[in-house]
């Protein structure tokens, strides 16, 4: 890996947000980005990244991932000079927890404001709302769009399970939480969440060792937001260089079919959920994947092409044979989809800096 090269984690635990990243950074012309599975990623911090970023999903799931040798790493690339980046579930970790294996990780001294340390939520209450933490839980009372404050300058963003932060004590405050929009949904009640969320540190930076940490709460990187896309890329001191055209396209008949066939499996999913460790899917979500496959299989080589179009061959039958309502398959079937992108992406990204 490059001097520069950023590393993004899109391995066991992530959701589908890291394929946001892979969006903003192409448009803007910044290619020399790798996606990693965990084993890579944890083999490859430190090896001349600039940057190692996480993003959205299973938060214990990653830790799980990560423990030992990828906290340890971690903390030495930081404490180095590098630069770690957390979004939504990935700015979540570092924090002050007693909890195993987020224990490991204490680099950071915000907490959060939305957790009830008494744990006390209703039964059957779904992990977008809330998820058991230790002897408490993280609560969620918004999702979707929120108001956010930049030195007095409103931004749009989406918050979808990221943390609102208690004021730091020696952390810096680099966006505020301002208020909600007609987009805003409403988890719980509306004073709850307008004493949680309002007014709360949104994204903070401290300092271990040489390096530093940016956790943010909100998806500045959603690709529907591009002003907040833009002061994100600032923040990560990433300067936006000019989007690269493609000058010649590979053509795969049976990828596309593959792509096409999985598409029309996943319609079927697109009023279910399902538990995926501790995080909610949906057919949404599978969609988003699959649309970032899409959108670059143009630069994929033959060989690879058919490898790729046999694990979507493996996720269809497994999306088909979901039975409605135990979902029993999900696991097996969202981790194939999350591998197949996330090899993709990073095979593009691979050969647009290679001057494909």
């Amino acid at each position: 890996m490059g001097a520069g090269t950023i590393a993004v984690y899109a391995g066991k635990g992530s959701s589908h947000s890291w394929t946001w990243l892979a969006d903003l950074f192409e448009a803007k012309g910044i290619l020399d980005v790798r996606f990693l599975d965990s084993a890579e990623f944890v083999l490859n911090i430190g090896s001349g990244t600039s940057h190692v970023i996480i993003s959205g999903g299973d938060g214990f799931s990653i830790a799980e991932s990560l423990r030992g040798e990828g906290f340890r790493k971690l903390k030495a690339f930081i404490d180095s000079g590098g630069t770690y980046v957390g979004v939504c579930a990935g700015a979540y970790l570092p924090l002050p927890s007693s909890l195993e294996p987020f224990s490991e990780f204490n680099i950071s001294r915000t907490k959060i404001a939305n957790i009830d340390m008494c744990g006390q939520e209703p039964p059957n209450v779904p992990p977008r709302v809330s998820v058991r933490y230790g002897s408490c839980s993280i609560v969620h009372p918004i999702r979707g769009e929120v108001e956010l404050d930049v030195d007095g300058r409103k931004l749009l963003a989406p918050l979808y399970g990221g943390p609102a932060f208690l004021e730091p004590p020696e952390d810096r405050v680099l966006l505020r939480y301002r208020g909600f929009t007609v987009e805003s949904e409403l988890q719980m009640r509306k004073a709850l969440a307008e004493q949680m969320i309002p007014g709360k540190p949104a994204a903070v930076s401290c300092t271990y060792g040489k390096g530093r940490l940016l956790l943010f709460g909100p998806h500045l990187e959603h690709p529907r937001y591009p002003e907040a896309n833009l002061l994100f890329l600032e923040m990560l001191g990433l300067a936006p260089h000019e989007a690269r055209s493609p000058t010649e396209f590979n053509e795969n008949p049976s990828l596309d079919r593959a792509i096409a066939d999985l598409k029309v499996a996943i319609v079927g999913l697109e009023n279910r959920s399902f538990l995926v460790g501790r995080k909610i899917w949906d057919g949404s979500r599978y969609l988003e994947l699959v649309r970032a496959i899409e959108a670059r299989t143009w630069t994929m080589e033959d060989e690879l092409a058919e490898d790729l179009a046999t694990s979507l061959w493996r996720v269809r039958e497994s999306v088909i044979g979901m039975r409605v309502g135990t979902e029993s398959d999900v696991d097996e079937t969202t981790a194939l989809l999350v591998e197949s992108a996330r090899a993709c992406v990073d095979l593009h990204f691979q050969a647009l800096l290679r001057g494909r």
